[in-house]
């Protein structure tokens, strides 16, 4: 994946692909969510050319114990046997900055000065290529840390982002019950490498959980989150529910008809 390195620093890339997919019971007893089919392909490769894009050096999927086996063996049933990936359970729900927490172990020692993170349940099913842009952002703001954005009708479900002028972030609000649109967080995310010592700074939410909206914060707070925006033609889709996941496919179906 390291070839098509958009910037000059060694990346990394962690997917999400833990959580127990409740809103799309009861398939997901039997099947992770992220291995669903979004129409020729299961939703985890949509990640895997986000992570290309970005020119990773080193994949680590975050995964639940029992789906361990079939994420460690992407490379013989899904491809990209170039890439070095690796795999970490969590063990834990405790959110998605705890589960950006489980890589660390593997990512720090090795220094990388680049963090690329992705959802694994949120996909641009048209193109990717735009992807590197979330590196490049580094280098057009000097900011310390970007996400990707996108214009919502109804953004209630997702976090609602606020930016400057300068597209540089100053709120970043977690499902807020508002009747406007705005930028949305598509769960792409990048980050330097102060990333790992500002996670141990972030306490659980009423919740209960370790939420990515504390750890943007963090970079708020130093003027230092920028947002890069998701083109339209990418096709984001979230795929939590039954809904989305039909409309995902359908979109996609519609591109290589």
């Amino acid at each position: 994946m390291g070839e098509l390195n958009p910037v000059s620093e060694r990346v990394a890339g962690i997917v999400l692909v833990g959580g127990t997919g409740s809103r799309l019971f009861p398939t997901t007893r039997a099947v992770n969510k992220h291995l669903l089919p979004v129409y020729d392909k299961p939703a985890v490769a949509f990640s895997m050319e986000v992570m290309a894009e970005c020119g990773v050096d080193t994949l680590v999927l975050v995964c639940n114990a029992e789906d361990e086996p079939t994420y460690r063996s992407i490379p013989s049933w899904l491809g990209y046997a170039e890439s070095e990936i690796r795999t970490v359970v969590q063990r834990e729900a405790n959110g998605i900055a705890g589960a950006i927490s489980c890589a660390r172990e593997h990512l720090e020692p090795e220094g990388y000065e680049r963090v690329v993170v992705a959802l694994g349940d949120t996909l641009y099913v048209h193109d990717s290529a735009w992807a590197g842009g979330i590196l490049g952002a580094f280098e057009t703001t000097g900011c310390g840390a970007a996400v990707a954005v996108i214009e919502h009708p109804d953004p209630r479900d997702f976090g609602i982002v606020e930016s400057d002028e300068n597209g540089t972030v100053v709120r970043v609000r977690e499902k807020a019950d508002v009747r406007y649109g705005g930028q949305v967080c598509t769960g792409l995310y990048s980050f330097d490498g102060s990333l790992w010592k500002r996670l141990e700074s972030v306490v659980p939410s009423a919740r209960g959980e370790l939420e990515i909206t504390s750890l943007l914060e963090s970079y708020i707070d130093d003027g230092g989150l920028a947002t890069v925006t998701v083109p339209e033609e990418a096709g984001w889709f979230d795929v939590g529910t039954p809904d989305r996941l039909v409309d995902a496919a359908v979109a996609r179906r519609r591109l290589l008809a």
